[in-house]
């Protein structure tokens, strides 16, 4: 053992730049990997804020009692859909509307406190925030308001029920793009960073292959030889992990935090970085990468040799 790890050091000095290089390119590997997933999670809290925010404003019918109203919200709130209802009424929706266009607020005393329709804002579990199911949920709500009048009339109590259509089937398909894109984003990532650790240690070991003939010839055993590349390996993907972590921080402190400050209300959440399990991940996958590449290049030039 100890054998092997003064080949391991005589290794590193001799052949020192082929090391840091190596070491590098395992870093900026991980720092593409460590980029997409940051990435993702920020994308993923955005779609949740925006899933969160879908809801459907259901209008009273003129003459609808409160008795009725009260009625309804309770059966609403009662759904499996709904993760939240809030009551409006005429008046409440007239000091909303206020707040938001002061230059209203004369037309509203002119017309009285019923100018406008109370309603019920409610707020739907994130998994009915697709097109198909809000529609098949505003269906139903329309029907759950249809009932005979004091002269057995059918009627309804809703005046409208709205939910965005267009905007909820375009933020939908927006949505189904960007999953597709990251997933197809991150299988490249992938791929390139297996192709740059690979092919940048296999120069390595093709750097050094009058040494591994050598060991060849006088009858070393394959254990022997690739023993020491894959420790190497190791700690090229251990310190690649660790440098990548850093410069991944800073760009998380530097960048997106800011780039978040620009764009917040778009933003939802402000980013965050990567959790702890994460960098773990993270680095116990550049020492994979090390040490699988290292392995994969000496026993690819091994089997070359007579």
């Amino acid at each position: 053992m100890i054998e092997g790890l003064r080949r391991v050091v005589r290794g590193i000095r001799e052949h020192f730049y082929f090391f840091v290089v190596s070491t590098g390119v395992v870093a900026s590997a991980l720092v593409l990997l460590g980029l997409f997933a940051m990435v993702l999670r920020d994308v993923n809290a955005m779609v949740g804020s925006w899933q969160a925010d879908q809801h459907v404003s259901a209008y009273f019918a003129a003459g609808v009692t409160p008795e009725v109203e009260t009625e309804m919200h309770a059966l609403v709130a009662g759904r499996r859909e709904v993760a939240k209802v809030e009551r409006v009424t005429s008046a409440d929706a007239a000091v909303w509307m206020t707040e938001r266009a002061p230059e209203l607020a004369a037309v509203f005393s002119e017309l009285g406190p019923a100018a406008l329709p109370a309603s019920l804002e409610i707020t739907l579990q994130p998994e009915i925030a697709t097109p198909e199911k809000m529609e098949a949920f505003v269906a139903s709500l329309k029907i759950q308001g249809t009932r005979p009048d004091g002269d057995g009339v059918i009627g309804t109590v809703w005046e409208d029920v709205d939910y965005g259509q267009e905007w909820v089937a375009r933020v939908h398909t927006f949505l189904s793009l960007l999953t597709a894109l990251g997933f197809a984003f991150g299988a490249a990532t992938g791929l390139a960073t297996l192709f740059l650790v690979a092919n940048t240690i296999h120069l390595v070991v093709h750097a050094r292959q009058d040494e591994l003939a050598i060991l060849r010839l006088v009858g070393a055993t394959e254990r022997y030889i690739v023993g020491p590349f894959i420790v190497e390996g190791v700690m090229q993907g251990l310190i690649g992990g660790l440098t990548a972590t850093v410069v991944l921080y800073a760009i998380h402190q530097g960048l997106l935090v800011r780039l978040h400050s620009l764009l917040s209300l778009a933003m939802g959440a402000a980013p965050t970085f990567l959790p702890a399990d994460q960098v773990v991940v993270l680095v116990a996958t550049g020492v994979a990468l090390g040490a699988g590449a290292a392995w994969g290049a000496v026993r690819r030039f091994l089997a070359r040799l007579p």
